[in-house]
């Protein structure tokens, strides 16, 4: 019984989230501000600025070319080729299926950034905190139409610029990362 209601109101307040399937994505390209602060704000704030004078295609084409880069690392593909071919694959198929994306994202990428966190062992609470934390807070923004106030102001897809610099500190960190373990 007491089970459940609780599954019930689980429901209902999942029920009551704009894009309930994103929320637990948006969070996590921020446990780099814990990390890589100085690298994070400037490669937010420059992308932002690149973004913001981009055309609607534009910002498509470097969302999906950016997002075709940071995913084929999700893959243990050890061949270039075949791991960016088998991630342009998979765009093709989330431009099909929307939703194919939205559970993969949520279901196996985001759980992958925070296991890859915990197995580094660096500052693991704090980045978990900023992470959920900034997933948490995104609730109310989104349900008050906060996102749609911000197309308004800077254009659609202005996301694309904050996606963008997460990749781009991603890319750095794990390359600086893995230069650091070859050396040491």
């Amino acid at each position: 019984m007491y089970n459940t209601i609780i599954n019930n109101i689980i429901l209902l307040i999942i029920m009551l989230i704009k894009y309930p399937l994103l929320i637990p994505t948006f969070g996590h390209g921020s446990t780099s501000l814990i990390v890589s602060p100085y690298a994070t704000l400037a490669s937010n704030f420059l992308t932002g600025l690149c973004i913001y004078n981009c055309s609607l295609i534009q910002r498509k084409m470097l969302l999906i070319f950016f997002s075709i880069y940071h995913i084929a690392d999700d893959f243990n593909i050890k061949n270039n080729f075949y791991k960016y071919s088998f991630s342009s694959l998979f765009h093709l198929a989330w431009l099909k299926y929307p939703l194919l994306s939205k559970c993969y994202l949520t279901l196996y990428h985001t759980p992958r950034h925070y296991f890859t966190i915990y197995k580094r062992k660096l500052r693991v609470m704090p980045q978990f905190f900023i992470g959920i934390g900034t997933s948490l807070i995104a609730i109310p923004f989104l349900n008050a139409n906060l996102d749609s106030k911000l197309n308004s102001i800077f254009g659609e897809l202005w996301y694309v610029a904050p996606i963008i610099a997460h990749i781009i500190v991603h890319s750095y960190y794990n390359n600086y990362n893995k230069i650091a373990n070859f050396i040491t």
